[in-house]
């Protein structure tokens, strides 16, 4: 028998009776009181006491009362999960500190099938904190090894938490050669959130070019192609092999028709109707509020050439001004708007030191150095209450803004019309921008303190 535990230290023993924990916890650990076998998935064979498998777990006792067994196999739980889980049942602690971005969704998937509810509750929560605090490979990572042990149509609470977070990260397809995110678990990805309501970070035509660059990788990864001659030609065939396993969760209705023209038709792998299933809803009505993005539009603030007395917090959703920041500086959202389609956003103004400033501006056009000395930049509505573009403004609201309100911005792409709304109170467009541009990204202006935070815009 072999048991990946060490064995109980004389330490222990010379304290038994002073803790129940620990008395059980050297039970665990005794061979004495061992008397099943439970074969792991990875052919490690851990000893157990069937009275105490019995008394703490439903799915034991059936296994030990009704089929009398003296050996258990799980073909799909290894030994590290399965300590966990005895460790749990034996001293009903939850040892946290040893669940790991690689065991993770082995112990969660254990603990579903014993059925221990308050050991889900708890991973789930620990792996949210994860996912706050580590990087955002982290949760692509997490999300491919559950799609690797459970199911594509299993879902679950750990799933969900996990796609909600995944949603929330834009999927940069100069990042998809390196990230961590299986070409299943983007599959598993797409699939659940393709008629989403909930916040989502990346627009359909990078989803689509992240695929690409990601089908790739894979292939120059695992393919050694001999016939030279002909390699293109095999890398093509291999990518569109690829490709047809994503098709189905691409909504080729969100990517701009010049670009399905001229890059995907091309292609021939998508099927004609599809493409002209995209063509025909393109000239409906209801194509006009149609955004290129699925779900509620969220964004995080960009750090590229972020000022010194700028601060982003982690979750990338909350900017700071420092105190000591006397000049005005400008900071853009890293989600690029295009095509047709409604978006809204709400900025929370957490603290206000001075006049700020929210709106938009042209993403092609923003050069940080250009507006070095300017207060705003942009279409914006400032904190004054007045609404600003270049060198015009007018007054728009009736009261400046405090600490704690809610700033929204509506943007119209199809009409290039923008509006705010200031704690849920709507006001008209401003009927003096008439020079939108067709790419355009958040922006907003601050100096000295103030901080502000983003969050999706759902409707009330």
């Amino acid at each position: 028998m072999t048991n990946l535990t060490k064995p109980i230290t004389k330490q222990i023993i010379k304290t038994r009776g002073e803790s129940l924990e620990n008395d059980l916890r050297a039970l665990l650990y005794n061979e004495r009181f061992f008397d099943i076998k439970l074969k792991c998935s990875n052919g490690i064979v851990l000893g157990a006491c069937k009275n105490i498998l019995s008394a703490r777990s439903n799915v034991f006792n059936n296994f030990i009362q009704q089929k009398n067994m003296n050996n258990i196999e799980f073909d799909k739980i290894d030994s590290n999960a399965m300590e966990f889980i005895l460790n749990f049942l034996y001293t009903c602690e939850i040892d946290l500190e040893k669940l790991t971005i690689d065991n993770i969704i082995e112990i969660y998937h254990a603990t579903e099938y014993f059925e221990l509810d308050i050991l889900q509750k708890h991973i789930i929560e620990y792996t949210k904190q994860i996912l706050e605090y580590e990087n955002d490979d982290t949760g692509k990572k997490l999300l491919s090894n559950f799609v690797n042990k459970y199911w594509f149509n299993n879902d679950n609470e750990i799933s969900q938490v996990l796609i909600d977070w995944l949603a929330k990260i834009p999927l940069v397809p100069d990042e998809a050669e390196k990230d961590s995110l299986s070409l299943m678990g983007l599959r598993y990805f797409l699939c659940k959130t393709y008629d989403t309501r909930k916040p989502f970070a990346t627009i359909e035509l990078d989803i689509f070019e992240y695929i690409i660059i990601k089908i790739v990788k894979i292939i120059v990864k695992s393919l050694e192609i001999k016939d030279k001659q002909n390699e293109k030609e095999i890398i093509s065939k291999r990518i569109n092999y690829y490709l047809k396993l994503l098709i189905p969760y691409i909504d080729l209705r969100r990517i701009e028709s010049d670009y399905i023209i001229k890059k995907i038709e091309p292609m021939n792998v998508f099927p004609s109707e599809m493409i002209t299933d995209a063509y025909r809803f393109k000239l409906q009505e209801q194509n006009k509020i149609f955004r290129s993005i699925r779900g509620i539009p969220i964004f995080r603030w960009n750090d590229n050439n972020l000022h010194d007395n700028l601060y982003i917090s982690k979750d990338g959703f909350t900017l700071q001004a420092d105190q000591n920041l006397d000049a005005y500086k400008h900071v853009i959202g890293d989600l690029i708007i295009r095509g047709k389609g409604i978006y809204e956003w709400d900025i929370i103004i957490e603290k206000l030191c001075k006049t700020i400033y929210i709106g938009i501006c042209d993403h092609k056009e923003f050069n940080q150095e250009f507006c070095y000395n300017n207060q705003y930049y942009g279409w914006v509505l400032g904190s004054d209450g007045f609404v600003y573009n270049k060198k015009k403004w007018k007054k728009y609201t009736s009261e400046k803004f405090k600490e704690g309100d809610k700033v929204t911005v509506h943007l119209n792409m199809t009409d290039k019309t923008c509006a705010f709304s200031v704690n849920n109170f709507r006001n008209d467009d401003v009927t003096e921008w008439k020079n939108i541009p067709s790419e355009i990204c958040p922006i907003v202006s601050l100096k000295q303190g103030s901080r502000l935070r983003i969050q999706p815009h759902f409707l009330l």
